[in-house]
């Protein structure tokens, strides 16, 4: 019987530790926390740019930033790509576009926030996100321009 009993209470620690460790995995602004320091990463464009093809997702001013370089033509596993986004009209960041590079596929997800000191939350992802990179399957579905 105490055995049983040691044995519930460390599945209940082990859970609340895992709801621990996947809420620490979201910092503070409500972005992944595999997306920190992405402003130190290489920028993909030289210069902000504000074009992008119909239908546009992501309209404003973007920069896209890569955790890591090409390999060739491609991105190696792991690598995360951020596309942050300046809403006209605005003067922060109020979009940010995520692709992140698992077993040789791309996971996105977008977020945004309604002012400076909100939290982002998520807008898009999967599919609806893959329907539009599919134009840019030539440069390994990232857009940089």
């Amino acid at each position: 019987m105490r055995a049983g009993i040691v044995a519930i209470v460390t599945a209940v620690a082990l859970a609340s530790s895992a709801a621990v460790v996947a809420i620490a995995a979201t910092g503070a602004n409500g972005l992944p926390a595999y997306t920190n320091g992405y402003q130190t990463w290489p920028k993909l464009n030289r210069k902000p740019f504000t074009t992008c093809g119909p239908p546009c997702a992501h309209s404003g001013v973007k920069n896209v930033y890569a955790s890591k370089r090409k390999v060739g033509r491609r991105f190696p596993n792991g690598t995360v790509v951020v596309k942050t986004i300046v809403k006209p009209g605005t003067r922060f960041v109020g979009q940010f576009a995520v692709m992140r590079k698992v077993n040789g596929r791309w996971r996105y997800v977008e977020y945004e926030r309604s002012s400076r000191s909100a939290r982002f939350t998520v807008l898009a992802r999967g599919q609806l996100c893959q329907s539009c990179h599919q134009q840019a399957r030539a440069d390994d579905y990232v857009f940089t321009r």
